[in-house]
């Protein structure tokens, strides 16, 4: 018998507490800032807009390629959109 086969107590209060805090329950900053970008995400989603074509007009200037933009660097954009709302 291995070890994976033997049950393990787990105290279900502290799993019940990391579980919600994991899932984005209310009342932690990670759901906070998650309602917080929905809320915005018109603004973001327009100022996204503006960045990103104020980058490849300044890469045509100098005769450099575009650039090509991904989910991650929206993400990343919206993540200190939110942020700079915040402070």
């Amino acid at each position: 018998m291995g070890k994976g086969d033997t049950y393990r107590k787990v105290n279900k209060k502290k799993f019940d507490e990391n579980f919600d805090r994991i899932f984005k329950k209310r009342g932690d900053k990670v759901s906070y800032t998650n309602d917080l970008k929905e809320q915005h995400q018109d603004q973001i989603n327009e100022e996204w807009y503006e960045y990103c074509h104020e980058i490849q007009q300044v890469r045509r200037k100098y005769g450099m390629p575009d650039l090509v933009f991904t989910q991650g660097d929206k993400d990343f954009f919206a993540q200190k959109y939110i942020e700079r709302r915040l402070n």
